[in-house]
């Protein structure tokens, strides 16, 4: 099994595997903690402030969206938001996406079932460094270098989207014009292996199927351009991150 979940037979489609693990990096997902640890290196203790374990909650009504006056390389086309993804398929359960900064800070929690077995907690990213944690196993955690979610932050949301599709060109994925998905006019990428819903560089829906492989995210709650809390984006101070490779 790869880190992500899936199991893909790497016989299959190599090329497509290839770029499908690597969209998978740059949607956020929370990484199998258990899966990690045989390759985790000597250990280190963060030292930000300490923040309370959170867990996901409903946000307040959505503001009013005005339109995003983006300066400089910004990720995402909309400054904030929190959104609920559910996933059906190959695994099942759903995750919360906390974003701020037009993407330049983003902490997912996630409770997740794949073969029968649960893996749930925290996937915070800053530049290119992952931390991962789950809060009912105090102390410990994971910490990784993560490139792909560095080119992200350093990234403006017209170039991300020609990265993006690009990528999906790749995949045999063509731009098919437009659908609207929980109230939003999405970005429609189509192709033998699935399709893919986008807006304003946030996925919205994707379902993939390779072999027997057969996924699906989808959103169910988006509020955007809306206060979110600080405490989201702090690293635990009690927790000592093992380093593992790099994605």
């Amino acid at each position: 099994m790869s880190s992500d979940g899936f199991n893909i037979n790497k016989n299959l489609y190599p090329m497509k595997a290839k770029v499908f693990f690597i969209l998978i990096v740059l949607i956020p997902a929370v990484c199998l903690m258990d899966g990690c640890k045989q390759n985790k290196k000597p250990s280190v203790t963060a030292t930000e402030p300490e923040t309370e374990a959170a867990t996901p909650e409903a946000a307040e009504s959505e503001a009013e969206e005005p339109e995003a006056d983006i300066k400089g390389n910004k990720p995402l086309g909309v400054r904030s938001g929190i959104i609920e993804y559910t996933y059906s398929g190959d695994k099942t359960g759903k995750s919360t996406q906390y974003f701020d900064d037009y993407g330049m800070k983003s902490a997912v929690y996630a409770e997740i079932i794949t073969q029968g077995e649960q893996s749930k907690g925290w996937s915070l990213t800053i530049g290119e460094d992952q931390y991962m944690w789950n809060p009912s196993k105090p102390g410990e955690g994971m910490k990784a270098k993560n490139p792909m979610a560095k080119m992200m932050t350093e990234t403006s949301a017209k170039e991300m989207g020609s990265y993006m599709e690009s990528m999906y060109e790749k995949m045999g994925m063509v731009k098919s014009g437009t659908e609207m998905f929980q109230g939003k006019e999405c970005t429609v990428f189509k192709g033998d292996m699935g399709k893919v819903l986008i807006w304003e560089g946030l996925l919205m829906m994707m379902e993939m199927n390779m072999g027997t492989v057969v996924s699906r995210q989808e959103v169910t709650s988006i509020k955007t351009n809306i206060p979110v809390d600080g405490k989201y984006f702090d690293i635990p101070k009690n927790v000592t991150f093992s380093e593992i490779p790099g994605l």
